[in-house]
């Protein structure tokens, strides 16, 4: 072979090479482009709470915050959020402390200011308000009064949290009946809460993107009411809803709070384009 021909050779093995690299470079994305492409799908999601005893986390007994570290991980398991969560739930308030608390409370206002999604529980502690005012004279005129007067300040609390995020979307939770399984027969607490729910549900049609989530439903009747031999120990031995805490028959447990959590995953997901506006 002659010098001229081992060239020519050389040169012809040269450019083959530099076109197969030039094609990998240009045809194979980079492993940190793959990367960087799945990070652009994951959406930061900011959750505050605001709200009684079960945005606190009350019978929650891995003491983490009820149903916001619950709806934070379902959420990041779908791979496409990373979620961050607020908790300004306390214990035993009623809707005008929930209230006075966004009012006074800077460190709410800013958490809301900067949610892409605001959860709300409220309703539970104003309907026990009314049955300890009225244990011994309850009559439809107190039940109504009090429902009234709930929706007055619902109505406040929602104009107060619009006021610090206009378009971030809202999901208020209803009420339910933590003694229905004790009680299955004492129909008038059913009822009132069914009324709570329902005047909530009228007050936030007032407003644009906030959602309703039913608990009542779920929580209430836990599986299935008490068998007449459960009802004749309540007195000492009160039988047990299985979703009820069972160290205060009255807030949610675990499981409880994860009935919650699916109902509000739901509701979120059905308006999840809504998120982040």
């Amino acid at each position: 072979m002659t010098i001229k021909k081992a060239f020519r050779s050389i040169g012809i093995v040269a450019l083959v090479a530099i076109s197969a690299f030039l094609i990998l470079c240009f045809a194979v994305p980079s492993a940190k482009s793959v990367i960087n492409q799945k990070t652009q799908t994951v959406k930061d999601i900011k959750i505050v709470g605001l709200g009684d005893s079960l945005t606190e986390g009350v019978g929650d007994e891995t003491k983490q915050g009820g149903y916001l570290p619950l709806i934070k991980g379902d959420l990041e398991a779908t791979n496409r959020y990373r979620v961050t969560t607020q908790n300004f739930g306390v214990s035993g308030n009623t809707s005008q402390q929930i209230l006075s608390r966004l009012d006074k409370q800077a460190k709410i206002k800013s958490g809301l200011k900067s949610a892409d999604v605001i959860t709300v529980t409220v309703g539970g502690n104003d309907l026990m308000a009314i049955l300890q005012k009225h244990f011994f004279n309850l009559s439809e005129k107190n039940i109504q009064t009090g429902i009234t007067q709930f929706q007055t300040r619902l109505n406040k609390l929602l104009t107060q949290i619009r006021a610090q995020n206009p378009d971030a979307p809202i999901y208020l939770l209803g009420i339910y009946n933590p003694f229905y399984v004790y009680f299955p027969e004492v129909t008038a607490l059913s009822t009132t809460v069914t009324r709570f729910n329902k005047a909530s549900q009228t007050t936030i049609k007032r407003y644009s993107r906030v959602y309703y989530v039913d608990i009542d439903s779920v929580l209430s009747k836990g599986t299935t009411p008490a068998t007449k031999k459960q009802k004749q120990k309540v007195a000492s031995d009160l039988a047990d809803n299985p979703l009820i805490f069972d160290q205060d028959h009255f807030h949610p447990n675990n499981a409880g709070y994860a009935q919650m959590t699916k109902q509000l995953y739901n509701e979120m997901i059905k308006t999840e384009s809504k998120w982040g506006k």
